[in-house]
């Protein structure tokens, strides 16, 4: 078979540009370190490596949710910390405002002290992030939630919703708790029903706050206790439905210190009371932490130096003062259900970290080039591809006119 001269130099300029081809994939993979360069090198690997990159990038975004999960916990659980430690404060002002030694002074300079308590807590309220975000609006994070108006009065203005963020696989937290579950939505008095004396009364008599035992739990109707003297000048209690005006119990002679019941409310009255006088028995609502103490300073407020003035304080005290032990036992069951939130991230941040340590690891046999293997390979191609244009020259070199 016969072959010609440019047969030979095709076959050659042929082989020497695959020598080069093969050469330059070689360089590729030692400057890039990646064994598959394009989906054609390894079809198969070339999946491997879309689904294992796609989970790293997913567990990656898992793990910043959880940081900025925790961040978000963390600093709910300092603010609410904090608004404990500023109620155990008012709970001590409240307990010297039973002191029978002070006067208006020592008073005034409590309400002063408690309003200023109860700033610091309406701020903690109000805490917002890094980004600007209100911790307790719900969802409504661009909105101060607690804002008090002209009377005086706050009211949270936020929503109920719960935020949430997904730190792994099918596991979703909340990162946040809405005001109206941390500072509003707490029951006054005992939980059943508030006890309160009317701003009316002249005598010194005082009211406890009571319990209730009935079942169902609760109240048919608000209830009133009057006091008034009966034919031997004797003074009686009388309990009556306020809105049916029917007598549930007495009329009974008053004893200092002594119980009570009806409808399964009971209750104490001691002091002395005056004729006139009355208390009342009111069905619980769910009234806000800051409305309590306000109430607590505006009792201080009003308060009159005489029998009347100091009983009409302590029961305004006591009354509230039960409502701020119901609102600090709610701030301690959601800083409960915080720390149990901080051990979630915690748990699956670890079991995140370690899906990315293997993912990785995976990625890398699969993906990555064995750099002895490919610089062995590389010389090896380079010999090659010398060899084949040494030769070239050579045979190109060849002519019968040489010979002649």
């Amino acid at each position: 078979m016969r072959i010609s001269s440019s047969q030979i130099t095709s076959a050659g300029v042929r082989e020497m540009l695959l020598r080069q081809s093969e050469l330059q994939r070689t360089q590729l993979q030692l400057s890039t370190q990646k064994r598959v360069l394009k989906p054609s090198d390894d079809p198969v690997a070339a999946t491997s490596i879309n689904f294992l990159r796609s989970e790293i990038a997913q567990l990656e975004q898992f793990n910043r949710n959880a940081d900025s999960a925790r961040a978000s916990t963390e600093l709910e659980e300092t603010a609410l910390k904090t608004s404990t430690d500023i109620l155990f404060r008012i709970k001590a002002l409240m307990v010297s405002l039973g002191n029978g030694t002070y006067g208006q002074t020592e008073f005034d300079a409590i309400k002063v002290e408690m309003s200023e308590r109860l700033e610091e807590l309406v701020g903690l309220a109000n805490t917002k992030n890094a980004n600007g975000d209100s911790l307790f609006a719900g969802s409504l994070v661009k909105t101060t939630p607690f804002v008090k108006d002209n009377t005086g009065a706050y009211s949270y203005v936020g929503n109920q919703d719960q935020r949430a963020i997904g730190i792994s696989s099918g596991v979703t937290l909340p990162i946040s708790d809405s005001g109206f579950k941390v500072f509003v939505d707490i029951k006054n008095g005992n939980g059943k029903f508030d006890s309160n004396s009317a701003a009316t009364n002249t005598g010194s008599g005082i009211i406890s706050v009571g319990s209730y035992s009935a079942p169902p739990n609760f109240l048919a109707e608000p209830y009133d206790i009057s006091f008034a003297l009966n034919g031997a000048l004797q003074l009686e209690y009388t309990a009556t439905g306020r809105n049916s005006g029917a007598v549930v119990a007495g009329p009974a002679l008053y004893q200092d210190g002594s119980s009570i019941n009806f409808n399964g409310i009971q209750v104490n009255v001691s002091g002395a009371p005056s004729a006139g006088d009355t208390f009342g028995i009111e069905p619980s609502s769910s009234q806000d932490l800051f409305t309590s103490i306000q109430n607590i300073v505006d009792a201080v407020d009003a308060f009159v130096d005489t029998p009347a003035g100091r009983a009409a304080l302590t029961n305004a005290v006591s009354s509230q003062q039960v409502a701020v032990d119901s609102s600090m036992r709610n701030i301690d069951i959601v800083r409960a259900e915080i720390g149990s939130r901080l051990n979630a991230i915690e748990s699956e941040q670890d079991s995140n970290l370690s899906l990315l340590l293997t993912s990785r690891e995976a990625l890398s046999d699969v993906e990555d080039l064995d750099i002895v293997e490919a610089s062995t390979r590389f010389s090896q191609q380079l010999n090659v591809l010398q060899a084949a244009q040494s030769s070239f020259v050579r045979v190109q070199s060849l002519s019968l006119f040489n010979f002649l």
